[in-house]
């Protein structure tokens, strides 16, 4: 486009000059970055709080793991001694048995 054919808009009643576009636009920067502060300083007091309740959640867990590691070790002893009747009960079963036997031979 040949430049006699842009209208030059520069003397027109109510028409910003340059000056006046460039403070505008700064103007309108400025209040997107400060809008942006506001939103990162929202961001990080969020991620404060999603880190602090991380930390509450990894202690409970630990908790949790502590108490279920004291279940295992009960329940693994109750095993043993379950295991050790029924191999009293068995030899019990098998004496009474072998003596009934006894008595119908005898």
């Amino acid at each position: 486009m040949d430049p006699y054919q842009i209208e030059d808009t520069s003397e027109w009643v109510g028409s910003p000059t340059r000056l006046e576009t460039v403070k505008h636009y700064a103007s309108m920067l400025e209040e997107d970055i400060q809008e942006l502060k506001r939103k990162l300083e929202a961001a990080k007091a969020n991620i404060a709080s999603l880190v602090e309740m991380n930390d509450q959640l990894t202690v409970e867990l630990q908790k949790k793991r502590t108490w279920m590691a004291s279940l295992e070790a009960e329940t693994t002893e109750q095993l043993s001694e379950i295991n050790s009747l029924r191999l009293v009960l068995d030899q019990k079963e098998r004496i009474i048995r072998q003596l009934e036997a006894d008595r119908k031979k005898g």
